[in-house]
């Protein structure tokens, strides 16, 4: 029994392997077709691959480790995608809340589809809870840095005079509601 086990998660490491293989080989035809300069452009895919190679091989491998792998190939998938959407935009100025995508989603994203390919529900759970949660913070940071600071370049609410004073405004009231809070819920028995 044990030699059926390790011939079976051999098998799905090879099939890991073969699928990124499968992969990469169609980005190299698709850049030669469309004579594409990867260096340049899609350099990105460089750490889009190996992420999705790590991810391939988390969902067959068992047990922990297989988790551990999915998850982390979630992050570097995640992290790929970022550069790529950054790196067609140059907009690398976002990574201000695109972190999120990356530490967040990414992790969940792993887990998620560990927790779906071994029937785990709390697994899946979990993983869908970090994907909602990293996409709430990703959108709530984008508006603060591009509408508020203006990061983009489009002049945010604090790039005027007024502006100079409402970050700070902001702060204190955001303090004092914290504390207010805390003599609040302090008095009660």
């Amino acid at each position: 029994m044990d030699n059926d086990d390790a011939r079976r998660r051999w098998f799905g490491w090879e099939a890991a392997l073969g699928g990124l293989l499968v992969l990469l080989g169609l980005v190299v035809l698709a850049g030669q077709a469309l004579d594409l300069e990867v260096g340049e452009a899609g350099w990105p895919v460089f750490v889009i691959v190996p992420g999705l190679g790590l991810l391939g091989m988390g969902l067959a491998s068992a047990g922990r480790l297989g988790e551990v792998l999915a998850t982390i190939g979630g992050v570097v998938t995640m992290a790929g995608l970022v550069l790529g959407v950054q790196n067609a935009t140059d907009r690398f100025d976002t990574w201000a809340y695109a972190w999120t995508l990356v530490v967040l989603v990414g992790p969940g994203i792993g887990r998620g589809l560990v927790g779906v390919v071994r029937g785990r529900g709390e697994l899946a759970a979990s993983g869908g809870w970090l994907i909602a949660s990293g996409l709430v913070a990703f959108l709530v940071l984008a508006v603060f840095f591009e509408a508020v600071v203006g990061i983009g370049g489009g002049g945010g609410a604090l790039s005027g005079a007024a502006g100079r004073y409402l970050l700070a405004g902001l702060l204190i009231v955001a303090g004092l509601v914290l504390l207010g809070r805390r003599l609040l819920t302090a008095r009660r028995p």
